[in-house]
């Protein structure tokens, strides 16, 4: 089949299609509903968000997701396990993760606005309490940062305590770090290690009232004594040339225990825990996260209990950390609805759509305009040959015009082939075609019968003799 074959066959049917407006009408408005019905589709299709954090925070994930679920949002959380905040910041940052969990003091932590804070994490430096009949001499006892020379600093694991935490501590105080011997401990190892003597110093960070802290202080409690504390007594100083820290005072008897510990105030250093989330999420995903969050708060701290004070970033211009500004939206009551992101593009919609319409009308009205002139101008060549088979003059002239009147038919045929004819054009063309077939027939019969008589008189008119030889 040639192109302009096809292209032929393809204008047929549209305009067979068009010249039915009811069927217009029905085609058009089944493709309004039909891109009506993919718009909202792709906005209210579950969007999936991709969260990466460490074991400690695997269950708040896993809360938020509940909480999500329960309500039927249009969200769906997926978990990716990371070792640690450094392992968080590089999936965040390699694309494998939309959110993360970070810590302030971790290096990517302000490279990414914040959705929310989740907690503010303590540290905390324990010292074991003494074994049984073995009083620390006064000498001997570990009270201050700068006595960590030499001594023997155990971090805890599944916390946010981490060598890059001590470290800065360490530096504040002038201890070279390379005098400090740095161990990781497991926390259910945390006793064994105290009894067999291989630590001086616990190392923990995490939520004051949370279990990192509480479990390690019981862990160092010996024969009903409660282990001591180091204070960070130049928190302030750290603060203030780290703005990543904040000096905080921790009440007595915070970390709990018996006897309640701390056993009076502890100045030590805080610091934020973070949900931090790609700039390249949309804001409108975020705002509905961000929605979420800070409308459970209360039972994701249930869920959670002594981990999880969720708080809200600063909106401030000037504020230390950057907001995402899905967040923004939500926490100003900024946050677009359905009809204020895509109302003016419904009502545009709604101004086109009966322009589009009266085209489309226009275009069949067109069309039936266009095949009533084809049906006319067949009709006028059937008339046409009626008034030259009247006055043909010869055979050979009718048979020109039978040849005419054979293609007419078959042009006539193809033309009902592609419409439908209504019973008043089919009489008018029947009538004309038997008009044109009399008319031909009676002008053959008239030319046979003038030749027969011209035949006869020419033969009456010769001599005697001449019709005698003949």
């Amino acid at each position: 089949m040639s192109i302009e074959s096809l292209e032929h066959i393809m204008r047929n049917r549209m305009r067979t299609i068009l010249r039915h407006t009811w069927l217009v009408a029905v085609l058009g408005t089944l493709v309004v509903i039909g891109a009506v019905w993919a718009a909202f589709y792709v906005t209210t299709e579950a969007e999936r968000l991709r969260i990466a954090a460490g074991p400690s925070d695997a269950k708040f994930v896993e809360a938020l997701s509940s909480q999500i679920a329960q309500g039927r949002h249009s969200l769906h959380l997926k978990f990716v396990p990371a070792a640690g905040p450094q392992e968080a910041a590089a999936a965040i940052k390699d694309g494998k993760a939309d959110l993360a969990i970070l810590p302030s003091p971790a290096d990517d932590s302000a490279k990414w606005p914040v959705v929310a804070i989740l907690r503010q994490n303590v540290m905390a430096l324990i010292v074991p309490a003494p074994a049984s009949g073995k009083k620390a001499k006064k000498s001997g006892k570990i009270e201050k940062i700068d006595q960590l020379a030499g001594r023997r600093v155990g971090i805890v694991t599944g916390n946010e305590a981490s060598p890059e935490l001590l470290r800065t501590v360490l530096d504040h105080y002038g201890v070279p770090a390379a005098k400090v011997t740095v161990s990781e401990i497991d926390p259910k190892n945390i006793a064994e290690a105290i009894k067999h003597n291989q630590v001086d110093v616990l190392f923990v960070a995490g939520a004051a009232t949370g279990a990192a802290i509480s479990s390690a202080v019981k862990a160092a409690s010996r024969n009903g004594d409660a282990p001591s504390f180091i204070d960070i007594d130049q928190a302030d100083g750290i603060a203030k040339r780290n703005p990543v820290f904040d000096s905080i005072d921790i009440d007595a008897g915070t970390f709990g225990g018996t006897p309640p510990t701390p056993d009076d105030s502890l100045k030590s250093l805080s610091f934020a825990e973070y949900l931090v989330a790609r700039k390249s999420v949309s804001d409108s995903v975020i705002a509905s996260l961000a929605k979420i969050i800070y409308s459970s708060r209360q039972a994701l701290a249930a869920a959670m209990p002594g981990e999880i004070k969720i708080e809200a970033p600063s909106t401030d211009k000037d504020a230390d950390v950057v907001a995402h500004s899905g967040a923004l939206a939500y926490l100003n009551d900024s946050q677009q609805s359905f009809f204020d992101k895509y109302g003016d593009d419904i009502f545009y919609g709604m101004l086109i759509f009966p322009v589009f319409g009266s085209a489309l009308a226009g275009m069949a009205g067109y069309l039936r305009r266009d095949t009533r002139t084809r049906r006319l101008r067949l009709l006028q060549r059937v008339l046409d040959l009626v008034r030259k088979a009247h006055s043909a003059h010869s055979l050979d002239e009718l048979e020109q015009i039978q040849i005419e009147a054979d293609n007419l038919v078959i042009a006539i045929v193809h033309q009902g082939e592609r419409e439908e004819f209504d019973e008043t054009v089919r009489m008018s063309f029947a009538f004309a075609l038997d008009q044109l077939r009399f008319a031909i027939a009676g002008r053959r019969t008239a030319i046979l019968d003038h030749a027969d008589k011209a035949a006869e008189s020419g033969a009456a008119t010769k001599p005697p003799g001449q019709a005698a030889a003949a």
